[in-house]
């Protein structure tokens, strides 16, 4: 079993982490990693950033850049679970048909917050485990808290491997009138009252789902277990990289200060921040159109609007970069420049180029 590289991408809204992402996991593919580029924002932004149908199987992706080496996923928080279930429960069919009408796993798999998330990285594992890739890079949800997932894999394995899984499933004998030999003295008497005090405060339904959900669990707790054990292998494992994705902003600033201080506290740090839409000179084209001859008065003052609006922005660049530097002086500040394009995947494309340069910085070992 190949045990990748994986590169997370996180960091606020509208500062184009999924277009970073994108771009990166093209530059990792130009240089012959075989790559496999996930997204678990639910906004599903992936598809549109490289500019290619991508569904919630592993997809090859046809983008001339990246020579046949890059392949997508991007899990569908309405059919994630689906997918999950039908791994998980391929040799307990029974089982299986059991889960889908719980009212538990219903409520879980439509509500739940970070069931999604947590879904998608056991989907990410599996891929990991059964593909071929040397990298894996994987796309966040715009949020403060997207770096909290990671934290999700282990959390449940340790709940799974423990004995609360076989105390549950347990309590799906005895809700169902099953005649087992009941627990005697001080803990079975422990035992009766915390199932009537759960029956008390959920309602009897409740608790049997509860025990049916984790009885059917228990069956596949092995396999369960070893994926989700994988998955957190993979975020919190020797051979990851935190890459914090930011604009020149306020917002974006103190968003990456957060993220990072949030990894100090699971005991990692960023190694790369990339700094979108940090100009430092002007495109070739506002060059050529000034030294032109008989341009009109009109194009000039629009010239110098854009000029100065690029003047700012770079500003603003240099003082966060500064800043970034000096306060997460162990990240390398990479800036990438605003790409003029219409067409997604030529801005993915034209990113790829400028990151190729900087692919140490999150790989030190890069070829």
């Amino acid at each position: 079993m190949k045990d990748p590289r994986v590169i997370v991408c996180a960091g606020g809204g509208g500062v184009g982490k999924t277009t970073t992402s994108a771009a990166l996991s093209v530059a990792l593919a130009a240089r012959g990693y075989r790559t496999l580029i996930v997204t678990i924002d639910p906004a599903r932004r992936l598809a549109g950033a490289m500019g290619v149908p991508i569904t919630d199987v592993v997809t090859p992706v046809p983008l001339p850049a990246a020579r046949g080496r890059l392949w997508a996923l991007m899990p569908d928080p309405r059919r994630s679970m689906g997918t999950f279930l039908d791994f998980l429960f391929a040799d307990e069919p029974e089982a299986k048909a059991r889960m889908l009408t719980n009212n538990l796993y219903l409520g879980l798999a439509d509500a739940a917050a970070g069931v999604h998330e947590l879904v998608a990285m056991n989907l990410v594992a599996r891929a990991a485990t059964e593909g071929d890739f040397d990298v894996v890079v994987i796309d966040t949800a715009p949020s403060r808290h997207a770096i909290d997932f990671v934290t999700y894999p282990a959390r449940l394995a340790a709940l799974l491997g423990g004995r609360t899984v076989a105390w549950l499933a347990g309590l799906a004998q005895r809700s169902g009138g099953a005649t087992a030999t009941a627990p005697r003295g001080l803990l079975s008497w422990g035992t009766g009252h915390v199932e009537h005090l759960l029956a008390r405060v959920t309602g009897p339904n409740l608790v049997r789902d509860t025990a049916n959900l984790f009885a059917d669990l228990a069956l596949v707790r092995e396999r369960f277990v070893a994926l989700t054990r994988r998955a957190s292998e993979l975020l919190l494992g020797e051979r990851v990289a935190y890459a914090l994705v930011a604009a020149p902003t306020a917002a974006a600033r103190d968003d990456v200060l957060f993220l990072a201080a949030r990894l100090e506290k699971l005991g990692r740090r960023p190694r790369a921040i990339v700094l979108n839409r940090a100009d430092t000179q002007a495109a070739p084209w506002v060059r050529a159109l000034r030294e032109g001859h008989g341009v009109a008065p009109s194009i000039t003052e629009v010239l110098d609007v854009l000029e100065q609006e690029r003047r700012t922005r770079a500003t603003a660049a240099d003082a966060l970069a500064v800043e970034l530097r000096s306060k997460l002086s162990w990240a390398a500040v990479v800036r990438l420049p605003y790409v003029e394009a219409s067409a997604p995947e030529d801005i993915v494309a034209a990113l790829s180029t400028e990151l190729d340069a900087h692919l140490t910085a999150l790989l030190p070992d890069a070829r």
